[in-house]
């Protein structure tokens, strides 16, 4: 099981969560606020975890 800080773009907020081996994660809703976190339809990252925390998602074509 790895683990990421993702930090919510709407309030800053860090929190832990796993990272899906397998898939990306298209969104996540933030504990503290409970918004919705996605990823900008301009990113080039392939998911949240990749866009707002501090690591990638093994599928990502990003690593690096």
């Amino acid at each position: 099981m790895i683990k990421a800080n993702l930090t919510c773009p709407h309030c800053n907020y860090v929190q832990e969560i796993e990272i899906p081996q397998n898939s990306c994660l298209a969104f996540h809703k933030c504990e503290k606020c409970q918004k919705i976190i996605s990823v900008p339809e301009k990113s080039k990252s392939c998911c949240v975890v990749c866009e707002h925390s501090d690591k990638n998602c093994p599928v990502s074509k990003n690593h690096g």
